[in-house]
């Protein structure tokens, strides 16, 4: 690319890994050929390295960010995508044990710390990070879909009530992540936001309600096909 990015590593979960669900493969989800930034590679022309992975929360992204660090294989760019799995919880878990307390899979602080120390792992490689907002939340999916074998409400009331705490404990995270990028002057994809100006944005996901379907990947790839070109490289 013009800016002198030509190899591009993502770490990141399902949502850069190409993951989708309800197809009629039978299968939990499908990685799909086409990923977003798959597209948007060929499209750009830079070398694409995707450490993605499904379910991927930021601990285990931050494990294999480190090793590609030391091994000196990122590149130019590391894409740096989390909170999806970070914000949820263990439902199997919330219904067994209905009267303990229970946390997301990672807590706020740890996913504040987790994300800094990542930002920074990239920059003293001389590796410049990119942070990617959360795609939106479809709520009632979401809800419909982690209530599936499951007792709703049990769920209902680890929700307070309210389902829409789903969507809102998603949009917390991602304020979260904002706000590290914003005070490291990381710049940021703001995936979230494009997403969001879509005349209807619920018909770019899957029904589970929190991946994106395969039109809502090709909505993705032409945001990063425009947006790529503008990052500027900090090395």
């Amino acid at each position: 690319m013009r800016n002198g990015i030509n190899k591009i590593s993502v770490y990141g979960d399902s949502i850069l890994k190409g993951a989708v669900t309800g197809t009629e493969s039978g299968h939990l989800f499908d990685i799909i050929e086409d990923t977003s930034l798959d597209l948007a590679s060929r499209a750009l022309g830079f070398e694409l390295h995707n450490q993605s992975v499904f379910g991927s929360i930021a601990s285990k992204t931050q494990r294999r960010l480190v090793k590609d660090l030391e091994k000196g294989v990122c590149g130019d760019l590391a894409i740096l995508e989390s909170g999806g799995n970070d914000c949820d919880y263990s439902w199997s878990e919330v219904c067994e044990t209905p009267d303990e307390q229970h946390f997301p899979r990672t807590k706020i602080e740890d996913f504040d710390r987790i994300m800094q120390e990542m930002i920074d792992a990239c920059r003293n490689a001389k590796v410049t990070p990119l942070v990617m907002t959360m795609p939106p939340l479809v709520a009632d999916w979401w809800f419909e879909h982690i209530s599936e074998g499951h007792d709703r409400e049990i769920i209902l009331k680890e929700l307070n009530q309210y389902s829409f705490k789903l969507y809102l404990n998603h949009e917390l995270y991602n304020m979260h992540l904002v706000e590290i990028a914003q005070k490291n002057n990381v710049q940021i994809v703001d995936m979230r936001r494009a997403m969001l100006e879509h005349s209807n944005y619920r018909t770019l996901m899957c029904k589970d309600g929190i991946h994106p379907n395969e039109n809502g990947y090709r909505y993705m790839a032409a945001v990063w096909e425009k947006e790529l070109p503008l990052i500027k490289k900090e090395f």
